[in-house]
């Protein structure tokens, strides 16, 4: 993760690699593997996205990166409630 994010960055970091981290780069100790993802998730959770717009933007990161087919979005659904929480704190 990187140190220049603000605390919401950090915030949306944590979630990314803890939570969402589909490429388990958190086994692989690959800590900044989503930070290029950061800034535009921010950007959509001050522009007041909702949980729906989120999951549909993390669904989409995983198709164009992973060589396997889609798991679908239920299981995003937690992970956008947490970054949509991240504003409130």
């Amino acid at each position: 993760m990187s140190d220049s994010f603000d605390e919401t960055g950090k915030a949306i970091a944590k979630i990314l690699l803890e939570e969402w981290d589909p490429h388990d780069a958190a086994r692989r100790d690959a800590r900044g593997a989503y930070d290029v993802y950061v800034e535009p998730l921010a950007a959509l959770i001050r522009e007041g996205a909702d949980e729906q717009a989120i999951v549909d933007w993390l669904h989409e990161r995983e198709k164009e990166t992973m060589c396997f087919p889609s798991l679908g979005t239920q299981r995003l659904r937690r992970i956008a409630r947490l970054l949509l929480g991240v504003k409130r704190s």
